[in-house]
């Protein structure tokens, strides 16, 4: 887009609906981890994967 010379606020709309996109995408795998995973996790009482999913929602939150 920067290369066929697009207005910046174009090219700026596409970047913000492209991180739209990814965000949602990284909901939705949240959410299924939780379902899934998560909760068989805490059903047997594995303290790692309740620790590591900890630091994965951290990563998460903190690429808003």
């Amino acid at each position: 887009m920067v290369d066929e010379d697009v207005p910046c606020e174009d090219i700026l709309s596409q970047i913000s609906a492209a991180k739209s996109a990814l965000n949602k995408t990284g909901q939705v795998v949240l959410e299924g981890h939780i379902t899934h995973c998560i909760k068989t996790a805490v059903e047997n009482g594995d303290a790692d994967a309740i620790e590591n999913f900890t630091k994965v929602v951290e990563r998460f939150a903190n690429m808003q």
